[in-house]
């Protein structure tokens, strides 16, 4: 049984990973919580019978009763938290991405080999959907050249699926300093991501990359690698729509970003053109949990064109990717999403931002 301390009790955590917990008995107890917010630490406390409460996670970190963390934090505290779990002799989830900026990531996994023993795992969740994984295995065992690769995110987020779902509990208490340094913080590392005379729609769209698109770009590269170049990148709204034209070894890909609460739609997907063949990956909202998914393949000989769906896969990948830790804790084994896996994402987020940067001159 591990001893769980949970950093960050906001939206996803209360709609995700601590119902999640509360069902993964057989492998968790959550000892310890932590929030800047008093009234939160306070509610979730009660509904989930946490023993112990901070509102600083550092003392959550040194003090609690655990043997792991899960860091749910914003993500301009992921690398501070994740550092000092490390020294604090705890185990690590931080939910992706694991940092704003490539020089902290280095530092983290320089400081991980100190530590072998100790597992650190990111929530790259979308990599351990069954899905995800039935797509993976089908290109794999019957390779052929890749024609064209689609994939996207159009995202209207939780709002419109909260509403008809689970309630979450929104506090009024966390303190203006807070919220103030934790603004100067993000800004401090979008700096020193992407350089101080960025402009904001170069910082948001990192932040978007970073946050929301580091799924997608992960997930293919999981499949095909990193694109050798980026041809072009489109932006709109201040950032936050996306297009973006790359190149890959052999064939180009686009991937679209549209971050818009006035379209009723959660549009998520891989979708990779063959010659005679078409995978077709569709994720939906985790705002829902145990939703039917599938992988649709399109198969042509010439003369006639056969569609195969495998599924429906109920499985919750939230819950997978948490099994799949405790396995870890257990066990020494080693997850594929570990912090020099995320290395390549930065960068190219950042090389992102270098495009747009000359396409604005």
């Amino acid at each position: 049984m591990i001893k769980l301390g949970v950093i960050g009790l906001g939206e996803v955590s209360q709609l995700m990973h601590l119902p999640i917990l509360q069902d993964l008995t057989e492998s968790y107890t959550v000892t310890a919580v932590s929030d800047v917010s008093p009234s939160l630490v306070k509610f979730i406390r009660q509904k989930y019978h946490v023993a112990e409460g901070y509102l600083n996670a550092v003392d959550l970190i040194e003090k609690a009763d655990a043997d792991a963390v899960l860091i749910l934090s914003p993500d301009q505290y992921h690398g501070e938290y994740a550092a000092r779990a490390l020294a604090a002799g705890k185990h690590v989830f931080v939910e992706k991405p694991v940092t704003l900026y490539s020089g902290e990531l280095a530092e983290l996994i320089e400081l991980k080999k100190q530590y072998p023993d100790q597992t650190v795992m990111i929530g790259y969740m979308r990599r351990y959907a069954g899905p995800f994984l039935k797509a993976k295995e089908i290109l794999s065992a019957e390779p052929k050249q890749t024609e064209y690769l689609r994939f996207r995110d159009i995202i209207l987020e939780g709002t419109f699926y909260i509403g008809q779902t689970r309630p979450v509990f929104y506090p009024s208490d966390v303190p203006a300093e807070v919220i103030e340094e934790g603004n100067e913080r993000r800004r401090a590392h979008l700096e020193r991501a992407i350089g101080a005379e960025a402009s904001d729609e170069q910082r948001t769209t990192y932040q978007m990359m970073a946050g929301l698109g580091c799924h997608s770009f992960s997930a293919v590269r999981e499949l095909f690698g990193t694109p050798k170049k980026i041809h072009s990148v489109t932006t709109a709204a201040n950032g936050q729509h996306v297009i973006i034209v790359m190149e890959f070894d052999g064939f180009l890909a686009t991937y679209e970003l549209v971050n818009n609460q006035e379209v009723v739609q959660f549009d998520a997907a891989i979708e990779v053109f063959q010659k005679d063949r078409k995978v077709h990956i569709k994720y939906e909202t985790p705002y829902i949990r145990y939703q039917p998914a599938y992988v649709e393949v399109i198969e042509s000989t010439g003369k006639e064109t056969k569609t195969t769906n495998y599924g429906p896969d109920f499985r919750d990948a939230f819950q997978t990717e948490l099994n799949l830790f405790a396995e870890c804790v257990e066990t020494g084994k080693q997850p594929k999403t570990i912090p020099e896996d995320a290395v390549d994402d930065l960068k190219l987020f950042e090389e992102i931002v270098r495009v747009m940067g000359r396409s604005s001159q």
